[in-house]
């Protein structure tokens, strides 16, 4: 029997490279290390012209019509992700930007059950939901049958009708029309009493939010079945801005603050603010947010209010980039005397000097002074050197 050949070295070679994963439709930034920077070779079909380290590039065309690779430098999308990571400011999304009209209920329900027993009822239930699932999977010990038989699966992978249009619209409601008895049955189950006897109409007006759930239901029932016919659609609440879900104050903790110039003053609807440059973008900087630091310099922090407006279409013929992004963001001059947010106890949680921290205690009727009182005494300091090592790198950790 004749061995079978190994395979090429091309096929091993085109499985590597980044040739293999290029499409036009969408938008990718495509970077290189070591020796194959300063030879330019980003695994495409010839080397490039740029040969410097930490090179950021888009790929409009493999091949042009002169045999030549057309690309555009991808430094401003590098620099301002890199930045976002720096700042760690989780966006938020609002109920009428763009972005959450396209979002649709996929993206503004998605909730981050955390395994914790001060967790609020809706967090235990999607984890309970969760369970659930891994009980679906086979696997023993999630949670017991009368539990499973309790938790309805969900799905908030529904069809944006907000962005149907007309006749895609009244298909939709011919569709939802044809599920009046599953509807009816479902109500039934929840509210374990027969509907035969009350009327459509008494139904309709005391329906609530019943019909969110059958949907929701209904859909993962699709999506879940033996042979789904549609991929439940799961697009990244923040279009891939940011993984992580850190609270304002771990930010606060474990962020440093960012240099930036005061542009100049706006008067609009007689609130006035400043215009702030801060972190490779032009913020808001309100009139309580300043002190009383009047220097045109100095450092800011962003406010936990940032929203995301809009993102660039990343799959499509013509590929957007950072021209279509917009985020609303606040700042505020971080640790000045005289702004609300500074805090009385300015050291790392859990180290010994915010545990030794002296804090007066301010009588019944005295009004809080404006700024923290530290204490004159030296601080505690630590004998054990590893601990206190391990501490400062924590303290200085950074998002990746």
């Amino acid at each position: 029997m004749a061995a079978i050949p190994p395979p090429s070295r091309f096929a091993a070679l085109l499985r590597r490279s980044k040739f293999a994963s290029y499409d036009p439709s969408i938008g990718q930034v495509y970077t290189t290390f070591d020796g194959h920077a300063a030879r330019g070779n980003f695994g495409l079909k010839r080397p490039l012209a740029l040969r410097r380290r930490n090179a950021h590039i888009i790929v409009q065309a493999v091949d042009s019509r002169e045999q030549q690779t057309v690309w555009r430098s991808a430094e401003s999308e590098n620099r301002w992700i890199r930045m976002w990571d720096e700042v760690g400011v989780t966006p938020r999304i609002g109920t009428t930007t763009p972005w959450a009209e396209r979002l649709g209920s996929v993206g503004l329900e998605v909730d981050f059950p955390v395994d914790s027993e001060f967790a609020s009822k809706e967090a235990q239930g999607a984890s309970r939901a969760v369970a659930k699932d891994a009980a679906d999977e086979g696997q023993e010990g999630a949670i017991s049958s009368g539990e499973a038989e309790e938790v309805v699966g969900k799905s908030h992978a529904l069809p944006n009708f907000e962005a149907m249009s007309e006749k895609e619209f009244e298909r939709y409601l011919a569709y939802l029309r044809t599920l009046r008895p599953a509807f009816l049955e479902f109500v039934a189950q929840k509210r374990k009493v027969s509907l035969e006897s009350q009327s459509l109409f008494r139904l309709a007006t005391n329906a609530g939010d019943d019909f969110k759930e059958f949907l929701a239901a209904h859909a993962y029932k699709e999506y879940h079945q033996a042979r789904p016919r549609y991929i439940e659609q799961q697009p990244h609440r923040f279009a891939g801005l940011s993984y992580t879900h850190a609270s304002p104050i771990q930010t606060l903790y474990t962020t440093k603050p960012h240099v930036g110039r005061v542009l100049s003053d706006v008067f609009q609807d007689r609130d006035v603010h400043w215009v702030a440059e801060t972190a490779g973008m032009v913020s808001k900087l309100a009139k309580g947010h300043r002190g009383d630091d009047k220097a045109k310099v100095t450092t800011f922090r962003l406010n936990p209010s940032a929203r995301l407006r809009t993102v660039p279409q990343t799959v499509g013929r013509r590929p957007e980039g950072m021209e279509a992004v917009a985020l609303k963001v606040d700042v505020r001059v971080a640790d000045t005397p005289g702004v609300a947010h500074m805090r009385t106890n300015p050291h790392v949680p859990g180290s010994r000097e915010y545990v030794g921290q002296h804090i007066p205690l301010i009588p019944d009727g005295m009004t809080t002074p404006a700024a923290p009182v530290y204490p004159k005494h030296e601080s505690f300091t630590s004998r054990n050197t590893a601990a206190s090592n391990l501490l400062k790198a924590m303290s200085g950790f950074r998002n990746p």
